[in-house]
């Protein structure tokens, strides 16, 4: 299995806040992406922080258990008090059986999991924003669209545990597996912006079927912001990292 992680500073933004961890367990490969809101103190530590974190509690239950992670999820909320009291954050992750391209899909927030099929990527989950809210009218002005697209309606914050959304996927032999924050779903892909033009920061990991087990992955960020939790030493030709900037 062939990894890539991409992540760019948005033009409007102080520092990249997103983050990303990836590893393997047995014939699973696990991934969580984090997109920390730039309106608290400490957003790009919070989103380094919940992915390693996150990535820990599904390491470590059977798949398809997505009761007990959130119970995990909830008491590791519950920590984010006293460090993170007024940070928000998005955040999506999967469990990726390659044996079977069975994928147990996890999101809280506007960063989505998508797939990718000749050159084009479309989203299997729907964001947690005021657009995508059933029944709520489309503002005409672009101002308003805008913010209707950024205000969330479900996020990682210290003051309440809001359970992921859940949901499982087959990939078809021909699909690459895609999580996005929305600076690259909405943003880029929706509105047509290019990247080097991007106001919001843009990460993506894309996960190729080639293979069994996780080998070789591509980075090309701004931060060092990706977590490999692969354990132990890699196996010849297995697991090695490269990094350049984009």
């Amino acid at each position: 299995m062939q990894a890539e992680w991409f992540s760019q500073k948005g033009n409007k933004r102080r520092q990249n806040s997103d983050a990303a961890c990836i590893g393997q367990r047995g014939h699973h490969v696990m991934a969580v992406l984090v997109d920390g809101a730039e309106k608290g103190p400490k957003g790009a530590e919070l989103a380094r922080h919940w992915a390693d974190t996150a990535w820990q509690a599904l390491a470590g239950l059977p798949p398809c258990s997505p009761a007990r992670l959130n119970k995990r999820l909830q008491q590791a909320q519950a920590r984010l008090r006293y460090a993170f009291l007024h940070d928000i954050a998005s955040y999506c992750m999967i469990r990726l059986d390659w044996k079977t391209r069975t994928v147990e899909i996890w999101h809280c927030g506007d960063c989505c999991v998508g797939v990718r099929q000749q050159g084009h990527s479309q989203r299997l989950t729907r964001p947690h924003t005021l657009a995508q809210q059933p029944g709520i009218s489309h503002p005409c002005a672009s101002e308003q669209q805008s913010r209707h697209h950024q205000q969330l309606t479900r996020s990682l914050n210290a003051r309440r545990f809001r359970p992921p959304d859940y949901q499982t996927h087959t990939l078809m032999p021909d699909q690459l597996l895609l999580l996005g924050t929305d600076g690259y779903w909405q943003e880029h892909l929706e509105a047509g912006r290019p990247i080097d033009e991007l106001h919001d920061d843009a990460s993506w990991l894309t996960l190729l079927m080639a293979g069994e087990g996780l080998g070789r992955i591509s980075q090309r960020s701004d931060a060092d912001n990706l977590n490999d939790c692969h354990p132990g030493p890699a196996p010849a030709g297995m697991n090695k990292s490269t990094k350049e900037q984009p």
